[in-house]
Formats: C-alpha cells, structure tokens, sequence
C-alpha cells in the first residue's frame, strides 16, 4: 500500500504479518528489548509485555493473559499448536459430511493436504496477536505492540487457482502453493493521536476510552492501493484503542457510476469464522475494537483511471462509545465534529500491478494468463446456498448457564485492602470503575489472582449471557481461547452476519446484551474475558476463568493434552529476578459446585 501524500506516512509503522498453517506448530520466540528503565518510555507505556494470539486454540500458557509478562533483556517461548478445535472429541465431528476429515487440514507445500484432528466448522482464518499486559494494554497496543497472522487451511488456502473439491478459492493469488496475498490484503485500521512534536500521545488519565484524532490503514494516513479490476479479499481489523468504526465502500470518480454510489461486497467471515454462507452487503455492520470482517469486493465493473473510497460512516466524539452513523453523502462530505469520518482509503483501479509473492511477476489485467480465478459468488450455485462456506455448529442445550454483566460501580477492588497493592503491578492507577458481575453478585474489578468463572472439564457445553449494565456506553466483549455461536441479543435486532455465527468480540450495544453457546475445548488452565475497548479493560474490566482437565483416574485423563490442569493454576507473580506463585482466589459464584449459583444439576452435552 502507498501513501496518497507527501508527508501522510506517519511513523506509525505498518505491522508485520505471519502467516502459518494448520498442522505446522510454530515456535514464537518473544524478546523484549524496550528500555530497562521505565521512565524511558515518552510518557506513556509499560516494559514489561506479554503476547496475546488473539484469539488462537492454545494452552493458556501461550494465550499471552495468564500473567505471564516478562521483562527488558529476556525472551518468553510462545508454543502455537495451531492445532484444530475438538481433536479429542470425534463424536461433534460432521462426520455427515462425506469431505470432513479433508476439511479439517492445512495445505502442504505442493498441492495436497495435511490432514488435522478436529471439527473443520470451527476453523479460524483471520488473527492478529498484540500485547496483554493487564493495566497497560491500551498504551502498548498503540504503541504498535501488534501484528497480523492469516491462518490457512485446506479450505482456505489461499491459492485461487487450485480446484481440489476443498479449497474454496478464494481471491489470493497464484504464485505460491498456498498463502499467497496479491490479492487477499490485510487492512488494519488504528486510531493514534499525536502532539505537536510528532510524536504519539495518549492521555494515561483517561478512563472513559481514548481517541485518537485520525485513521490509519496500515500505519498509514489516507493511503491509496491500486488494483485491478478483478476480485480481493479485505481482512479488516480495528486495532484502535476505543473508537468503534463502520465502512462502507462508494465511488469516487468512474466513467460508469456516479460519486457516492455504494459498492456492493460480499461478506466471507467474523473474527476469522467463516459464515455458512457469503452475505451481500453494501455497507459493514458497526466493527468494535478486535473485531475482524473479512469482505470479498469485485472491483470488475471499473476501469483503470476510477477509484473508490474506503468511507468510515460512524461518528465517534466520546471514548465510551458511538454517537450515530452517518449516510455515505453526509459521511463523504465530512463533519467537524470527528475527524475520522469519511474517506479513510482509496483503491485506484490500474491496468497492472507487481506481485507480492513473486515480486519479478507483473499481473496485467489484459493479459489471458492473468484472469482471475478465484470464486464468484454472484454465480447461483452460491446464491442459491447449494455451496457453502463451512457448515452450521447445531445449538444445544447446555450443561449450565452464566450471567455476566460487565458495569461501571465505584472505584474497584484491583488493589489489595491490605497491602494495597494489584495483581500484578497496576502502577499509580487510582481508581478502577469498570468493574464485573458474575450471576448476580458482587462487581469485581481485574485481579488476575481471582477466578470469577471456573469451567470443570472440557468438552461441556455452556450458554453465557452478556449484559451490559448501562446505556451510557458500549463494550466490545472478547472471549479469549474460544469462539461462542451467537445466539440472539435479547430480543433486539441481530444482523444476518451475527446470527449462530462464531465469534469471539461482542459489541453488547448501550444497555443492550448477547447470548452466545460455547464448548470449552481441550486445553486447561487461566483465560481471560474482558472488554477490548482497551482503556476500560485496563480500568479494570477483565475477569480471569480457570479450565480445568479430568483428574488422573478418570476416563477422560487420557485424552488431553493439558494433564497438569486437574488443578487450579497458581498465578504467575514475574519479577526481574524469577517468578513466584499465588494461590487464586474462587469467587463462590464460579463454581458450579455452589447449587446457590448453579441450581440445574449437571449433564452431559
């Protein structure tokens, strides 16, 4: 991508992408080379990190949450499986499905599969992994503490031209066996301020959600992208720290079309989730912080010398959430009263393009050889729904049910009332107003000793209910390690691109909620659940759950891979000189031992 401007890079940095596949773990060595002393850090960040694989199936060790940060001068060893969800549960398997066990695979390096234990509905794509330090999450992040990672798969495999009866061919490219990226781009769009020095700014005071003063896609400010009049694939992530965004695609200038007619797409997937069936649209629905849509455009009806805009329609003044979206006119034309809406992005329709992949190949778009063969969902076969994306995980009934409201009460309880002091270190943060209930119960603020959800066993369906307990804001909601099929939002409309779609960041809407069923899979140990609008999870809106693993003795011991779980993990407490350990806290309402709080008895799903 390149910038539209003189002078618009903004030293923001675009970030790296990783792509990796199933069946092929990879070793993430983490350094941390930031500056011994704290006060080195212009004002605002913290030394001390920990990587988050935002939202990838991994042992909670390598979940990057569980407390496990590290410090200037050492490296930490992130172990990413990338194995594929339910390997130790055939039984949810789609065996109805006569391709099931070739869907659930990863791409070799000519053209054949890697076959992979597991449920191929529960697939992931699109991920990115950022810093979780609890209480300095927001300042890390926009610091630029992220990067991207598409995850391929025999169903995506990110190679158009090959037609194996697995590979869905999506817009990607052909010069490489698999993860080719011609034309299946990442856009990660941030939200950073600066001062009048140039430098970042963030307000460390602000409590209710920091905005930034400008959008970027890819580090970059108002940048263009020249393509072909061809098919893309856009892996759209919002990396801000607080602003919520909605997008839409219109023209800009065309020998054909009008200015400010809407571009239609298709959309493909949510939060790297295939939905069953790719939906037409022409404009995104709201897209919280960490939420990814992956959206396929054809840009086929114009010609080089057009160009269409990337058009943000929300208005956005207050950190806490949304004022209102705007029409594309009103958006195009700008508002003062946010800065960030309107055109964020131009694609400049070319004749040729060089490769990524293959930088001495050039694409050009009169050339037969270079036509585009990746799928058209125009074509009826899809329309119709005989060809899917992925298949439907059913709903059923669940073992237990939790309620969690995610509120703003007093100034927390993060530090201790006797030492005064947090878990883990929370500097000089003086008060904590974001806050959670489990059940009904008291509201807690981040302690990463307290357990506020403890799941016995894997394998157990639940059905969580999120609830937001104020209308003066919203909360994007992000389950860590697992996906949820979202099941309803209480009544209140549900757009077709959330309905029993998996998920893994719920926006709940002012005063709003959602349901959503979850199967809590092979792993044990510390996750985390917690509001991505970044500034409020560092305020300290963040709840640890324990999973557990059976106990030797049982039937299932064998089974998984995550053994020393039958007991509750000790928290982590890092300092520079080792690690020391912590027996949690289980809040009462955690434990679906207390019949107070889990009144159904128990059965098996």
């Amino acid at each position: 991508m390149v910038s539209k401007a003189s002078g618009s890079r903004t030293g923001y940095g675009a970030p790296c992408l990783i792509k990796a596949r199933y069946g092929e773990p990879i070793l993430a060595r983490i350094y941390n080379d930031l500056p011994v002393d704290r006060a080195a850090n212009n004002g605002f960040g913290r030394n001390e990190i920990s990587t988050h694989f935002h939202n990838a199936h991994n042992g909670a060790e390598s979940d990057g949450a569980c407390n496990a940060y590290h410090f200037p001068g050492t490296f930490y060893d992130y172990h990413w499986g990338l194995t594929l969800a339910r390997r130790d549960m055939p039984n949810v398997w789609l065996t109805t499905d006569r391709d099931y066990a070739r869907k659930a695979s990863g791409p070799d390096d000519g053209e054949g599969l890697v076959k992979v234990p597991g449920d191929f509905r529960e697939l992931q794509g699109t991920l990115w992994f950022h810093d979780h330090r609890f209480f300095f999450t927001a300042e890390n992040v926009h610091k630029g503490n992220f990067a991207l990672c598409n995850l391929y798969s025999g169903p995506d495999r990110g190679r158009e031209d090959l037609g194996d009866g697995i590979n869905l061919q999506l817009p990607s490219g052909t010069q490489l066996g698999w993860g080719n990226t011609d034309f299946d781009v990442n856009l990660a769009i941030t939200n950073p301020a600066f001062s009048h020095e140039g430098q970042l700014y963030f307000d460390i005071f602000d409590m209710e959600g920091f905005l930034g003063d400008m959008l970027c896609v890819n580090g970059a400010y108002y940048p263009y992208f020249e393509v072909l009049p061809r098919r893309y694939r856009f892996r759209i992530l919002n990396a801000a720290m607080s602003r919520f965004i909605k997008l839409a695609l219109a023209v800009n200038k065309s020998s054909r079309f009008g200015q400010g007619t809407k571009v239609p797409f298709h959309f493909i997937a949510n939060d790297g989730n295939f939905v069953v069936n790719p939906i037409a649209l022409t404009e995104l629905d709201e897209q919280g912080v960490a939420e990814r849509y992956d959206i396929v455009v054809d840009f086929a009806a114009f010609k080089p010398g057009d160009s269409i805009y990337l058009v943000n329609l929300l208005q956005q003044t207050d950190g806490r959430k949304p004022d209102k979206a705007l029409s594309v006119g009103e958006a195009l034309k700008g508002t003062g009263n946010d800065p960030c809406v309107g055109a964020i992005l131009e694609f400049r329709i070319v004749n040729s393009v060089q490769s990524v992949d293959d930088p001495t190949k050039t694409y050009n778009a009169s050339n037969a050889l270079d036509k585009d063969r990746s799928t058209d969902f125009s074509n009826p076969d899809w329309a119709s729904g005989r060809k899917s994306l992925t298949s439907q995980i059913s709903l059923v009934a669940p073992v237990r049910e939790r309620i969690i409201e995610f509120t703003r009460s007093g100034g927390g309880d993060s530090r201790d009332k006797f030492t005064g002091q947090c878990t883990p270190d929370c500097g000089d943060i003086e008060a904590f107003p974001w806050s959670i209930k489990v059940n009904g119960q008291a509201a807690h603020s981040l302690n990463a000793n307290r357990i506020s959800a403890l799941i016995p066993k894997p394998g157990e369906v639940e059905h969580w209910t999120l609830i937001n307990g104020g209308g003066g804001w919203d909360h994007p909601i992000h389950l860590h390690f697992e996906e949820g099929v979202t099941m309803d939002r209480g009544g209140a409309f549900i757009p077709v691109t959330e309905k029993l779609v998996r998920k893994d960041v719920w926006r709940l809407r002012p005063s709003g909620r959602v349901k959503f069923q979850v199967r809590f899979g092979e792993f044990g140990g510390a996750y985390v659940n917690h509001c991505h609008n970044t500034t409020h999870e560092d305020f300290a809106m963040l709840m640890r759950y324990q999973l557990l693993t059976p106990p030797p003795g049982d039937p299932d011991f064998a089974k998984t891979g995550s053994r020393p779980h039958y007991e509750v993990s000790k928290t982590p407490i890092p300092t520079p000189n080792g690690v020391v350990w912590k027996q949690p806290e289980i809040l009462p309402e955690a434990d679906p031992k207390n019949r107070q709080f889990f009144a159904q008895p128990a059965t098996k799903a």
